[in-house]
């Protein structure tokens, strides 16, 4: 019996411990926001209030000066789908030390930006926000750079603004297959309802 007992006591003891642990495991876990408020930025984070699809919109960028000289050049990079401005932590870094101004921006639906209950991800439309964007920080013209679906984000940006683009580099891009020229008709919003 009273090896019973040892061994229930060692068990609530036991359970007392790893709950405790859990419990302060859980506590110390971080938590965001919505918008990933509690998330460390490596670079200031900024934001920019527009208006979009009849929405008041705020997207969320990093606007890094050049810390090297100076070669009065813009490089805008344009993240992924599951990616934020901050994934471009290093990358910003070179190119700031080796004299570049660093744009990096949260797409509308991302990270630090607003995230519409309805919205049409177009890359038509994040490419006219990020040119709306980039005017309201007076560059004219820039190094696109894009990863993953970015790649696609950045091609439809040079695309419509090729007067401003001064360069277009890609980071294992994805979807750039031409599904017009395969056959495949486009369809709206509505006809994939």
């Amino acid at each position: 019996m009273t090896n019973s007992i040892s061994f229930w006591i060692t068990g609530l003891l036991l359970s007392a411990t790893l709950s405790g642990a859990i419990a302060q495991t859980e506590s110390a876990a971080p938590t965001y926001g919505p918008e990933l408020q509690g998330f460390d930025y490596p670079y200031e984070l900024k934001h920019y209030a527009f208006e979009s699809q009849g929405q008041q919109l705020q997207m969320g960028y990093m606007d890094v000066a050049a810390t090297g000289a100076a070669n009065g050049r813009t490089v805008v990079l344009m993240h992924g789908k599951n990616f934020c401005g901050a994934t471009w932590e290093q990358t910003i870094k070179t190119l700031s030390t080796a004299g570049y101004r660093v744009v990096a921006p949260d797409q509308i639906g991302f990270c630090t930006s607003t995230k519409p209950e309805h919205y049409q991800y177009s890359f038509q439309q994040l490419a006219v926000n990020t040119h709306a964007l980039l005017e309201q920080l007076g560059v004219r013209k820039t190094i696109i750079v894009g990863h993953s679906t970015g790649g696609m984000l950045a091609t439809r940006y040079a695309l419509l603004y090729p007067e401003q683009v001064t360069q277009l580099a890609m980071v294992n891009p994805i979807g750039l297959e031409d599904w017009k020229a395969l056959g495949v008709p486009y369809r709206t919003v509505d006809q994939w309802y």
